[in-house]
């Protein structure tokens, strides 16, 4: 066989079209273009021969403009999607993607500079065959198919539903262009965005067409690689639970400052740059008492969080009231409950519970929590995602208008039992702490109390303030001398209490009511009247309880009201009773 014969034969595809073409005719140049005749030429486009014709008489040498770079981009995505929407639809996308090929790239008009973002055996691609091997696939060509090649711009397969391109530069060069930039691909079929570089070259070609002579893609920098031998060392489940303990130690420490009035500021600075990665690396912290400032991605926003806006010099949010501090009454404890702990090589992950005790008054306090720790270059771990919540409470069941009457009903018998015990010389303490178990909601929520006859002490938060109310402060250490003992009243007790409620207001899980009581002296036989208002919820125990109580002497008749309408007074008095 010839050698030249044989060279032929090894050349690849589209080069022996050019070689083998037939050949032009001389040029004849004038003074402002080149010259040229049409005439067919057999081409290989994208492994696809087409006849075509050469350039009418034109300048390659006219220069490239920046909207000629614009359109030849929008064009490159505009057929990118429409390749994807070809697959996706069953559709000849092969064939679509060698014609876009042919008006995109410079395959069969110049050497064509291509190294695909997706390319790890076959890095370069100088040929139109490598180039529809890697956007189609391997599988999807009769020759020339590369194995890694997935097929770009059908996505494997998903498909893309857009291509952005976002232009750092375009450089413009006389005849060629260079622009470069990032470019955002939007999978088909999750949504998923992905962002990839690019530097591309266009060229005017011999048939005065702009196309692609260079075309470099690339994954963005990760300074990590999930595969780098410089991977950090493996975080231990000892490693996160010392984290762990160490959170909550510095809030106590913290805590424990504030309220010994020392620079608890100082404290958690320090404590800060300890347990968060803020200047190693990026955070995520959603605070628990967080809501118009939801995401702290800064130390200052955390700092805010966790000591309170008043006490910080800059970032301040004015909602932070001081968690690491419990605004003002401090944490006596802390204690990590983990659902679970994820190892992931250089990060860990645990979510669970942690409880806080109130350094004040003792109530314990459940948060959810998931942690995230990395470690940093200094080879310490600290949190870089932080998400705390309160515990889902689902909404309660309404409180009725019966429950409401119902609860009503229980506390008259209850004063009524209290004072017959105690005229019996029974335990009527015990008694009134039963009912008062019953009736109020103390130790399951706030109550507020304002009795009638109070006046040093007009409210009683407490449930023991509330005892020496109903049965006397003298029957307590702590009780208040003013308190006679309503529920026996002062000693001679009740025979019998009434409501009248005004109206009785549903809210959902609370109700309030308002109106009178009627409590009949079981001494004398006289009738007082007092005014209420009450407010019942329900407990977590599903039982409706008193959380309002505020009780008070009605206003006293002027001096001038006549004798018989205060006779008619007292006989509507009378009836209600």
């Amino acid at each position: 066989m010839p050698s030249k014969m044989l060279s032929l034969m090894l050349l690849p595809v589209a080069a022996r079209a050019f070689v083998t073409a037939p050949p032009r005719p001389a040029l004849r140049l004038s003074n402002r273009v080149t010259a040229r005749r049409f005439k067919a030429v057999p081409t290989m486009i994208f492994g696809r021969i087409q006849e075509a014709l050469e350039p009418t008489p034109t300048s390659t040498e006219a220069p490239v403009t920046a909207r000629e770079v614009r359109a030849a981009q929008a064009n490159w995505a505009a057929s990118i999607k429409k390749i994807s929407a070809a697959c996706l639809n069953k559709e000849d996308f092969v064939s679509v993607a060698g014609e876009a090929a042919g008006e995109l790239y410079a395959y069969g008009h110049s050497n064509v500079l291509f190294k695909p973002t997706k390319c790890k055996d076959v890095q370069f691609r100088p040929m139109a065959t490598d180039a529809m091997s890697y956007f189609v696939g391997a599988k999807n060509v009769e020759a020339g198919g590369i194995p890694e090649d997935k097929g770009f711009a059908i996505n494997g397969g998903k498909g893309w539903s857009d291509v952005v391109f976002d232009n750092h530069k375009i450089e413009l060069n006389g005849p060629t262009a260079i622009a470069m930039g990032n470019y955002y691909f939007t999978c088909a079929t999750t949504g998923d965005k992905s962002k990839v570089e690019y530097t591309f070259g266009y060229k005017r070609c011999d048939d005065g067409k702009v196309r692609i002579f260079l075309h470099h893609s690339s994954v963005p920098f990760n300074p990590i690689p999930v595969d780098s031998p410089e991977s950090p060392e493996a975080i231990t489940e000892a490693e996160v639970r010392e984290a762990q303990q160490t959170w909550a130690d510095n809030i106590k420490k913290i805590s424990t400052a504030y309220l010994k009035k020392k620079d608890f500021k100082a404290v958690a600075g320090e404590a800060a740059g300890e347990l968060y990665a803020y200047g190693h690396a990026s955070v995520l912290f959603k605070p628990t008492k967080a809501r118009d400032v939801q995401f702290r991605p800064m130390a200052a926003d955390a700092m805010s969080y966790f000591v309170g806006a008043e006490n910080v010099e800059e970032g301040a949010i004015a909602e932070d009231g001081g968690f690491a501090i419990n605004g003002g009454k401090g944490w006596s404890d802390v204690v990590f409950d983990n659902h679970q702990i994820d190892l992931n090589g250089g990060t860990a992950v645990a979510m669970g519970n942690y409880y806080f005790t109130c350094a004040t008054t003792g109530d314990k306090t459940k948060v959810e929590y998931t942690f995230g720790y990395k470690r940093c270059a200094d080879n310490k771990i600290r949190i870089f995602l932080h998400h705390s919540s309160v515990p889902f409470a689902p909404e309660g069941k309404p409180v009725t208008k019966e429950e409401v009457i119902a609860v009503q009903t229980a506390w008259a018998n209850a004063i009524k039992k209290i004072s017959s015990v105690h005229k019996q010389g029974g335990d009527f303490i015990g008694a009134a702490s039963d009912a008062a178990g019953e009736l109020y909601s103390y130790g399951r929520s706030n109550v507020l109390f304002k009795p009638t006859k109070a006046a040093e002490y007009q409210f009683r938060p407490t449930a023991s303030s509330a005892m020496s109310y109903f049965v006397g402060g003298k029957e307590f250490d702590d009780g208040y001398e003013e308190d006679g003992g309503f529920a026996i009243n002062g000693g001679k007790g009740w025979a019998d209490c009434v409501y009248d409620n005004h109206q009785v207001e549903v809210k959902g899980d609370i109700a309030i009511a308002m109106g009178n009581y009627y409590f009949t002296c079981a001494t004398s036989g006289e009738v007082s009247k007092v005014e209420y208002t009450f407010g019942y919820e329900r407990c977590d125990d599903d039982k409706v309880r008193i959380f309002l109580h505020h009780s008070s002497v009605p206003y006293p008749m002027p001096a001038t009201t006549s004798a018989a309408k205060k006779e008619k007074l007292n006989e509507l008095v009378k009836q209600k009773v």
